[in-house]
């Protein structure tokens, strides 16, 4: 099966090439207009498959494709794709609006193929573990950086969107209502705390990117337990007086860690077994049309 990659930026280095060199039984197709990047890429992992043009890789006969390129080139590359009948995996956001997301999503159910977001966090397996929490009342995810403030769009859409997917995942009730607020200094954003209020329960999402230090942390509270993740590792199990912390073998791969590999294998057998991977096209649309009331919301402001 050929699988077309594009883009080779410092994501695609660092989180999928890793991965990529390690399967078998998929014939990767690389493409980039930086030829130098992708002759470094081709003797670094020994492809072999390096085209220098979208019609070039499309022409080879690609079944899928996964899209890591700047979110300013998605759209009309995801829309390309997808006109000529191939499945897309394509790093998050899609866009960087709902509306234009919302037709690439209708245009892939109409083609009857495949458009995946790369939420990689709903493949992280402490993260699974607080799925097992039952008729959770309350869901907080925060995820900090050390003064790093960002200007609204790149905040929502290139980090505070993992906060919002996160919440969807771990929240399984139709959200009712949203409250949100920020602080800005400069026109940048320092943090942003938003609530999704559903059927007398709360979930809680926080980015403060002006922070001592760098972390991410899950909760998950029902009545008879809570789980706590910190930095998509550790897991502590919270029952009355009783707590036990489960920690993850040093020795399990990063990727494997924060759900990288898992993505991208369901990516691949879903391509394989002509089924829909865990993370529909509805699914990512509900967390872009979020971080567009998001933005709307912090806009008036």
């Amino acid at each position: 099966m050929k699988v077309g990659v594009i883009g080779l930026g410092s994501i695609a280095a660092k989180a999928y090439l890793p991965i990529y060199g390690a399967l078998e039984g998929v014939e990767f197709h690389f493409q980039t207009r930086n030829n130098e990047k992708l002759q470094e890429i081709g003797n670094k992992y020994r492809f072999t498959n390096l085209h220098s043009s979208r019609q070039s890789l499309i022409e080879s006969g690609i079944t899928g494709a996964f899209v890591h390129s700047a979110t300013e080139s998605h759209e009309a590359i995801v829309r390309e794709l997808l006109e000529h009948d191939i499945h897309v995996f394509v790093d998050k956001p899609i866009t960087f609006d709902y509306e234009s997301s919302r037709k690439l999503t209708e245009l892939a159910a109409e083609k009857g193929k495949i458009l995946m977001t790369g939420f990689n966090r709903r493949y992280a397996p402490s993260y699974n573990e607080l799925k097992a929490v039952d008729n959770p009342s309350i869901v907080i995810v925060q995820k900090n950086r050390m003064r790093l403030p960002r200007d609204l769009q790149t905040f929502v859409w290139d980090d505070f969107i993992h906060v919002v997917d996160t919440i969807t995942y771990l929240f399984p009730f139709p959200i009712e209502n949203i409250i949100v607020n920020a602080r800005f200094h400069e026109n940048m954003v320092q943090h942003a705390v938003v609530q999704f209020l559903s059927q007398g329960r709360t979930a809680i999402g926080i980015m403060n990117r002006d922070n001592a230090i760098s972390e991410e942390i899950a909760e998950v509270m029902g009545p008879y337990e809570k789980r706590t993740v910190y930095n998509l590792s550790n897991l502590i199990i919270s029952r009355g007086l009783e707590e036990i912390e489960i920690r993850r073998n040093d020795w399990e791969p990063t990727l494997t860690k924060r759900g990288f590999e898992q993505m991208v294998d369901d990516f691949i057998q879903a391509l394989k077994s002509d089924r829909q991977p865990m993370i529909s096209a509805v699914d990512a649309l509900v967390t872009h049309e979020l971080c567009q009331r998001i933005m709307d919301e912090l806009q008036k402001d």
